[in-house]
């Protein structure tokens, strides 16, 4: 609803002065909209109270229309009351600032717009919005400046910032300041806990604060926005900080921030005999032998810790992911079974030590260290496999630490290269200083002339796989789509979902999933709104739920709550869409792959052709792949239905499989020429073959056999033969003139 000024009288009720307040106290006076009389502003401090216009309210009229900008309601108020806020139990709606500019019907600027994320989220909003250092620096001074935040304030938070204790992963620090802004702006690490004698406020994941204190915000002793919870002063000076901080520290969850799964397409080939072009090899070995997934594979997999998982329904996990599949697409990707020959699919675990983690560093940054969920291998009888690394967050919360994490944790080798086959440029812009997983690092330092393979991911395969291609018996082992490891990633940040919610063409939620760690890789704002459009999933926008698609990510956005963390969508993540996923990357590396058996058979120059055998049972594995890999719809789901058929069309898959049908068709089409060719030159000689009995066999059957009766046993058979030979030059010639009239 638009303001009418002109029809009824209009009032607001300012709370709490601060920077927002004041920018929409000039937005109300500055633009005209309300009068200077009309707009009551007491300058009071942050957690302002109804009451404290008490006065004023009962001098105002019944029709006049009261607008209250965040002030708790202790008192009832009249029935001609609008509150404005987006704390406590508001705190799902949008920030006080952009709601004031719905009624006056104007979009906000991009100065508001900051403005805003500040008030809801503090720096990290700013940040999921896109803000740049510099105007985030700026807001957050002028924020200080309105709370009267001083020179001596400043120099004395940068004492008590050196003086932070960490509790339980908890940093706290005790300060003597009247406000906390010059610490919190100050201080980078979270969950931060800041404490004065009469206040105290968390800085974080709350979701465990806001369960434990659901009374005390009711009864409005506590407080809640987005990432930060604190007390009323009169609650904190009754129970004392030192009793709060105790409850809190003990009471601390270890919530899962964010969840990444790198998983790395590569495509195997047994090793028949050594090699040196791989295109021969394709070409002069049938696929049918390069492939071959049998008890010998599954046990040298097996010696080198991967254990072959039959997937069993154990829990309601299982169940959801079972029953959300078509019968026809289970098939393919559940081993239901004992391990056996013929199977579309096989799943492998490694063995992993439960303290297991993925280390990552970034040059000038301190270590990543996350917790290593799991390792597993999928191979398919394509000659494809997937290898997968779950790795959970519980540490870091930052938007520029999960982009980063994404980005820099999918690194496979190095995208280039400097100067003297320097890996020391790319480190600056892409490469990780090191990799460390499950103990195996690898620092990118080597000489590369030619593509290595991280180390960890070689060491992790184990002795099965080799890039050696003179090692015969072992499979050999490539990379089948680039330097990059694909990306699947859930983010819990409920001020990141504000600003998403408020547009999905803010710069970091391009980032995220498009995985840029740095500066985005799309400098035009058309193309990236484009892009961005096309790769979100806007289902679940209003319950701050996001998903994108590109062409080396699946990502999921949401709040990080028990909802979300224990029910969907991260559950989703972890099984469900993981399937989806390792489906689409075998469908897309499998089409990759065959693309490139048909480049290497199609050499059909000299006299090492390709064999007809080797061309039909390339063509009968590709049958297979369309009938029991490739799948139209995976799901009856529509969310599923929705996703699967956006990342088809993301992933170039159906533009792709309908090329390699025109390949592979073109080819078998040789073939079968070339089979028929064969036929007919074979025909071609038993035809000549036959052309040369029939002089003998006409003389025999003109003469008979019998014609020298005995005189064969006294040598007269030397005079038929003669006979015989010299008549049928003749018959020869007669007939092959009759044939060529």
């Amino acid at each position: 609803m638009k303001l009418k000024n002109e029809e009824q009288k209009i009032i607001f009720l300012l709370g709490g002065y601060d920077l927002e307040m004041l920018t929409i106290k000039n937005i109300l006076l500055q633009e005209g909209y309300i009068e200077e009389k009309n707009v009551f502003d007491k300058k009071l401090k942050w957690g302002a109270k109804l009451s404290s216009y008490k006065e004023e309210l009962q001098q105002l009229p019944n029709h006049t229309i009261i607008y209250g900008v965040e002030l708790e309601e202790d008192i009832e108020p009249p029935a001609n009351y609008k509150c404005i806020d987006h704390h406590n139990e508001l705190s799902e709606n949008e920030a006080s600032i952009i709601q004031v500019l719905g009624l006056l019907g104007r979009e906000p600027t991009r100065e508001e717009l900051i403005i805003a994320a500040n008030d809801v989220g503090h720096i990290e909003a700013m940040k999921c919005m896109g803000a740049s250092k510099e105007e985030i620096d700026e807001t957050r001074k002028r924020e200080r400046v309105i709370q009267g935040v001083t020179a001596q304030d400043e120099a004395q938070a940068q004492k008590e910032i050196e003086q932070a204790k960490e509790q339980n992963s908890i940093y706290i620090i005790k300060t003597s300041l009247h406000t906390f802004s010059p610490i919190v702006d100050n201080f980078e690490k979270q969950p931060l806990l800041v404490y004065g004698q009469d206040s105290l406020t968390y800085y974080g994941d709350i979701d465990f604060l806001k369960k434990h204190y659901e009374k005390h915000i009711e009864n409005s002793e506590a407080y809640h926005g987005r990432g930060y919870f604190g007390f009323d002063k009169a609650y904190v000076g009754l129970v004392t900080p030192n009793k709060l901080i105790k409850e809190i520290v003990e009471m601390k969850e270890e919530n899962i921030i964010s969840y990444h799964n790198f998983m790395f397409p590569f495509r195997f080939d047994k090793i028949v005999e050594s090699f040196s072009d791989r295109h021969e090899f394709y070409k002069n070995t049938s696929f049918d032998k390069r492939v071959q997934i049998d008890d010998d594979f599954k046990n040298t997999l097996e010696k080198n810790s991967w254990k072959y998982e039959k997937f069993e329904v154990k829990n309601h996990l299982d169940y959801n992911e079972m029953v959300y599949f078509h019968d026809f697409v289970k098939d393919s990707l559940f081993n239901t079974k004992d391990f056996e020959e013929g199977a579309t699919s096989y799943y492998f675990e490694k063995k992993i030590d439960s303290n297991a983690t993925l280390e990552l560093k970034i040059k000038d940054k301190e270590p990543y260290v996350l917790k290593l969920e799991g390792i597993n291998l999928r191979l398919f009888d394509t000659g494809v496999g997937i290898l997968s690394f779950e790795v959970e967050n519980y540490d870091y919360n930052k938007v520029d630490d999960i982009l980063k994490i994404n980005d820099y944790g999918r690194r496979v080798y190095p995208q280039f290269l400097g100067d003297g086959f320097s890996t020391e440029p790319t480190r600056g812009a892409f490469l990780p200083e090191y990799i460390k997983v499950n103990g195996i690092e690898e620092r990118f330092c080597s000489l590369y002339k030619e593509i290595k393979l991280a180390k960890y991911i070689v060491d992790i395969l184990g002795e099965s796989f080799t890039t050696d291609k003179s090692k015969k018996d072992s499979y050999y082992l490539q990379s089948i789509i680039d330097d990059r490891m694909f990306v699947l990633s859930w983010y819990g940040n409920d001020a990141f979902v504000s600003c998403t919610q408020n547009s999905i063409e803010n710069k970091n939620w391009y980032k995220y999933v498009f995985v840029d760690g740095n500066d985005i890789t799309v400098q035009d704002d058309e193309m990236q709104k484009e892009f961005i459009g096309k790769a979100t999933y806007k289902r679940w926008n209003k319950y701050g739920t996001f998903f994108g698609i590109t062409r080396y990510s699946f990502v999921c956005l949401s709040e990080n709550n028990d909802w979300t963390r224990n029910t969907l969508p991260l559950p989703h993540m972890k099984t469900m869409y993981f399937q989806m996923t390792s489906l689409l990357l075998a469908q897309r590396a499998s089409l990759l792959r065959f693309s490139d058996e048909i480049t290497a058979i199609s050499d059909v120059r000299g006299e090492n052709s390709p064999s007809i055998e080797n061309i039909s049972i390339l063509y009968k594995n590709y049958l297979r792949f369309v009938n029991k890999l490739y799948f139209k719809e995976v799901t009856a789901q529509d969310q599923g239905i929705e996703l699967y058929d956006k990342a088809l069309d993301i992933l170039n898959i159906k533009r792709d499989i309908e090329d390699l049908r025109m390949e592979i068709g073109s080819l078998n089409g040789y073939a079968f020429m070339e089979q028929e060719k064969e036929e007919k030159d074979e025909m071609k000689k038993l035809t000549t073959l036959g052309t040369y009995l029939i002089p003998p066999t006409l003389v025999a059957g003109f003469l008979g056999m019998n014609v020298f009766g005995n005189k064969l046993e006294n040598g007269w058979w030397i005079l038929g033969a003669i006979v015989a030979i010299g008549v049928s030059p003749f018959i020869v010639k007669y007939f092959i003139k009759k044939e060529k009239k």
